[in-house]
């Protein structure tokens, strides 16, 4: 990816980050609907499941980024989940 690319994908988050929820729903609805135009109901669940996978890696590597940060303000935070969840023995 150039350095050019790199800039235009922050510009588009930076944007995405400034609207309201509102906003958010109403514009993923209407992308949602602008790419479902012209595909098949098989191509639309393709491109559906492609666009659920990005998601989902991005909130895993999100849920562990908040996780490294609060150890890294609490580092007993572990403790505690180990004792919330302890590991069962076999």
């Amino acid at each position: 990816m150039t350095e050019e690319q790199e800039k235009q994908i922050q510009e588009i988050v930076t944007y995405l980050l400034t609207l309201t929820p509102n906003e958010v729903g109403v514009l993923g609805s209407a992308i949602g609907i602008i790419i479902c135009q012209g595909l098949t109901p098989s191509q639309q669940n393709t491109i559906g499941n492609f666009f659920e996978l990005i998601g989902q890696v991005i909130l895993a590597i999100g849920a562990q980024g908040q996780y490294v940060n609060i150890l890294k303000v609490n580092p007993d935070t572990s403790k505690i989940i180990n004792n919330c969840y302890p590991r069962k023995e076999k």
